[in-house]
């Protein structure tokens, strides 16, 4: 369905912009304080960042004129790979922060200072606070920058051609 030649590019980016969210996200885990969420927000933020210049360095590639289409489908599939990537370290991270994770009862480590509507599992909200923004906070951040760069980064935006990523 896709070509084959941008796959690396994909796979690169994703693994990049996994890491920016990973570092905040792992700073986060081992301050398991509710008041620290803002370093998964800066993940997020930093995850939009890279996703945006995947998108500008992709229409570079491009001359400058890459199809709309083609961007918007490159981002997203960047995005996908980024946060199927930053999932997987979050689960690592996790087993490695919190070893009694899968063990009954409640867990040694819980984000302290968390309101009563975070809920009463495990952690308190710790995991649920971790893959909610790998999940749905990158997923906008990438998003965002794959539908508003296409149309603001093209050289020549009175004709569209072709897209080359999806083979018609």
């Amino acid at each position: 369905m896709f070509k084959k030649e941008y796959l690396f590019s994909y796979i690169k980016w994703g693994i990049l912009a996994a890491i920016a969210f990973c570092i905040p996200m792992i700073l986060f885990i081992k301050s398991d304080d509710y008041t620290a969420t803002w370093w998964l927000y800066l993940g997020n933020v930093l995850f939009l960042v890279i996703s945006a210049i995947h998108m500008l360095v992709f229409n570079k590639n491009q001359n400058e004129n890459a199809s709309t289409q083609t961007m918007m489908a490159a981002g997203h599939i960047t995005t996908l790979m980024g946060i199927v990537i930053s999932c997987i370290v979050a689960v690592i991270a996790l087993m490695i922060f919190i070893p009694d994770i899968f063990n009954s009862g409640i867990s040694a480590k819980v984000m302290e200072d968390a309101p009563s509507q975070t809920g009463t599992g495990k952690t308190h909200g710790l995991v649920l606070f971790v893959f909610m923004n790998a999940i749905i906070g990158n997923f906008c951040g990438g998003s965002f920058s794959s539908i508003l760069i296409p149309y603001s980064a093209r050289k020549n935006q009175t004709k569209d051609k072709k897209s080359e990523v999806v083979n018609n």
